[in-house]
């Protein structure tokens, strides 16, 4: 009788030692989880003033188990020149985190600095910089790493900051 009872349980520690551990617990903070559950993006209020329209951000990128990746700070030192993220968005293919921010001053409102995390290379990068100022809050990603922006100039006025026209990039051409 014990044979058995002896297999049954053999049987079941091995059965146990397979099972793959459970998942760590997901990280908890304000931000956006990539569509691959890989990583979060936290956005988290800092400086002298803690809530929109005039609070500033940081940006965190965190793995799984809640280990900071690379961070981006708009904090100013006076809290009147920095920065607070608007609106935030993985890639659907995961690779990009982008943000569009404000300045916690209220300095150049219809200038919408875009920001873009990109996850091979482990660095931010300013969205403006590759298609001239963005004066709309409201980018637009599609798979598998396009964005759309509207930014400064139409072909009338080089100035305009109300209307503008639309830049298209893949952000994996971004360097």
């Amino acid at each position: 009788m014990r044979l058995p009872i002896f297999i049954a349980f053999a049987f079941f520690m091995a059965a146990c030692a397979q099972q793959p551990s459970p998942p760590p617990h997901p990280v908890r903070c304000p931000g956006v989880t990539s569509p691959d559950q890989q990583l979060r993006a936290c956005v988290l209020s800092v400086g002298r003033h803690p809530n929109p329209p005039f609070n500033e951000s940081r940006v965190e990128i965190r793995d799984i188990t809640g280990v900071v990746l690379a961070n981006k700070d708009f904090k100013s030192p006076d809290g009147e020149h920095g920065r607070n993220v608007q609106k935030a968005e993985w890639s659907p293919d995961s690779q990009f985190f982008v943000f569009s921010t404000a300045s916690s001053g209220g300095h150049s409102p219809w200038h919408w600095q875009t920001y873009f995390y990109d996850r091979k290379r482990k660095a931010f990068k300013e969205v403006d910089d590759f298609t001239g100022p963005v004066i709309k809050r409201n980018f637009r990603l599609t798979a598998p790493d396009w964005i759309e922006v509207q930014v400064q100039g139409t072909a009338a006025d080089p100035s305009d900051i109300v209307n503008g026209h639309p830049e298209k990039r893949h952000l994996s051409a971004l360097h």
